[in-house]
């Protein structure tokens, strides 16, 4: 998706750039060491995920028959059209020391899934958790203004590298800005405040730090305030059995893998849904 591929900071690099937040900010600095070691951990505990992924126009055709609805016609929207174009000419036009690897940014596919259900169903309030350079942000964003109502809350600790926090959102147009309200940090810390925050939620979007662990909180903890028709989205899910966990707990009207379009990365869908169908 990344017309320039980018590497990202080195490792030596984002350990003096960790080094260097001991004295600025400790509790950050230990937090990050806490995430590091998760994250390794992890590696060692890691189970096989035997997840079967579902194609795209298998999900498509399945939301539409569940909401009765067509899709398609939300995909080819010329709004939907015009911010992937935006962001694909901001992405060209990024500085070559970007400190975000190319591995960090959403997947266009998720990204255009993420707009046709903010489109759809038209929530109050999204939350996301990741979101580095912004891709799936602007394509939220860009729902959210054609719906003329909602508000998008991100929360993000951006991955070590220089001038890192001036390059989070980078890609979101300065047009779409208005309805977005980013929390710097970590999620464990700060997504129970920002729930309580938004009280109702229309859709969820996990994209942050891809541990069983931190999946499973995050899961756990929005569930309570999904709205009556609410959507959670999960990127990375292959890498642990959190998200095939929690679908089987919870049991979601609809729930699928899907395959992303330019990683080797599986997305979750999980539609929990009350009442009558929505309609177009």
């Amino acid at each position: 998706m990344n017309p320039v591929p980018r590497q990202g900071v080195s490792t030596l690099s984002k350990l003096g750039y960790l080094m260097r937040l001991l004295p600025m900010s400790a509790g950050e600095f230990c937090g990050r060491i806490a995430s590091i070691v998760e994250a390794r951990t992890e590696s060692y505990r890691r189970k096989s995920c035997a997840i079967e992924p579902v194609d795209w126009p298998t999900v498509v055709s399945e939301l539409s028959r569940l909401w009765r609805v067509d899709l398609n016609a939300f995909l080819s929207e010329k709004e939907l059209g015009n911010v992937e174009q935006e962001v694909l000419r901001l992405m060209r036009a990024m500085p070559t020391n970007a400190p975000f690897g190319s591995f960090h940014c959403g997947d266009l596919r998720l990204a255009r899934l993420c707009y046709v259900l903010a489109r759809i169903i038209q929530p109050s309030a999204i939350v996301e958790t990741g979101v580095c350079y912004g891709v799936t942000s602007a394509f939220l964003l860009k729902a959210l203004q054609v719906n003329r109502r909602g508000a998008l809350h991100s929360i993000d600790l951006p991955p070590l590298g220089k001038d890192a926090d001036e390059f989070v959102g980078k890609l979101i147009p300065a047009d779409l800005r208005g309805s977005w309200k980013l929390y710097r940090g970590a999620s464990q810390r700060l997504l129970p405040h920002v729930l309580n925050e938004v009280r109702s939620l229309g859709l969820f979007v996990h994209d942050s730090l891809h541990t069983y662990r931190n999946m499973l909180l995050e899961f756990e903890t929005v569930r309570p305030y999904l709205a009556p028709t609410a959507v959670v989205l999960a990127d990375d899910i292959e890498g642990n059995e959190a998200f095939d966990e929690w679908v089987e707990k919870t049991h979601p009207q609809y729930s699928a893998a899907l395959q992303e379009e330019s990683k080797q990365s599986l997305v979750g869908v999980a539609l929990f849904q009350s009442g009558a169908s929505l309609s177009a």
